[in-house]
């Protein structure tokens, strides 16, 4: 059941993010001027706040894969704020600046006076951060019962007996040098090098 919240949680923030880059780079509006029009995306028509909210989300979804508990909930806090700001954006739908617009029809034609059609974009980008919001919920509630990526590859605290070769093997399957420091000595470390008579007469 855990894992499975965590793939829900880590699906959404994922077809969140990339829906809304790829909702943000789409026309929101549609600028119509003396017979030509002109597409006005998401980024232009929102000051660029449309996608500095969705790389934030790209930002936050690969730090939570490398963070432990507690700062995978503080950082889902942070995801559920912006999977909420980019609802408010997508259904605020914000016009973009009349000089914007100026410059937009500025290409395809001399005329000033225009007409602002509004298109569906702004509501899939809002769906995009209903997504984001609900990973960052999931993860801010769920993440002390998740295994971390870095908890895979700690080393056990606890020393390796040398003597027991069912130890010694768990150890290097799990990572450990069983020679290192942490390990116990084995029996015939232990046990003391007695001098040799030839180098006692030497003595």
């Amino acid at each position: 059941m855990t894992a499975r919240w965590r793939t829900v949680a880590y699906g959404a923030l994922l077809v969140g993010t990339v829906g809304a880059f790829a909702t943000g780079a789409q026309a929101w509006w549609q600028a119509a001027a003396g017979g030509s029009t002109a597409p006005l995306t998401g980024t232009v028509s929102s000051g660029s706040l449309s996608q500095a909210l969705a790389v934030v989300t790209v930002a936050g979804l690969l730090l939570s894969l490398t963070l432990a508990a507690r700062g995978r909930q503080i950082l889902g806090a942070v995801l559920l704020l912006a999977g909420a700001g980019m609802v408010a954006v997508g259904v605020a739908r914000p016009r973009p600046a009349a000089d914007v617009v100026a410059e937009a029809l500025r290409t395809v034609t001399l005329s000033v006076e225009y007409t602002l059609t509004g298109t569906a974009w702004p509501w899939i980008y809002a769906a995009s951060g209903l997504l984001v919001a609900l990973g960052g919920a999931l993860l801010t509630v769920l993440a002390p019962r998740w295994e971390t990526r870095r908890s895979r590859f700690e080393r056990g605290a606890g020393p390796v007996d040398l003597d027991d070769a069912t130890a010694v093997w768990k150890a290097l399957d799990a990572g450990v040098d069983p020679t290192s420091g942490s390990a116990l000595p084995s029996a015939e470390q232990e046990a003391p090098h007695e001098a040799s008579p030839d180098r006692e007469n030497q003595g």
